[in-house]
């Protein structure tokens, strides 16, 4: 099997972006160490700034298994759940095949 991309867009409270900017920091920092992470970031929109983009691609099954259960990934939902998140999509891709471009 290929490789894992997930896609999101958060919208955040305009008053609670901050807040949410750090912890979406630290959770790339902690993640992007993490055996079978290829690429994790966080980044803010350019059109609407209250809007995070997040773009993650992940070796296998497991190893996005073992980010889920990883204790940055409990810390970052604990501190997400107390700000207002006005809309989350989160979409996972299977990959089987990538190409420069």
């Amino acid at each position: 099997m290929g490789l894992i991309a997930v896609i999101g867009q958060f919208d955040i409270h305009p008053e609670d972006t901050p807040a949410a900017g750090e912890l979406m920091r630290v959770m790339m920092n902690e993640t992007i160490k993490e055996p079978g992470c290829h690429h994790y970031a966080y980044s803010r929109d350019l059109s609407t700034p209250n809007r995070f983009q997040l773009s993650e691609l992940w070796e296998d099954e497991g190893a996005l298994a073992a980010h889920f259960r990883a204790d940055h990934m409990a810390t970052y939902r604990a501190g997400m759940a107390k700000l207002r998140v006005q809309r989350r999509t989160v979409k996972r891709y299977d990959v089987t095949n990538a190409k420069d471009l």
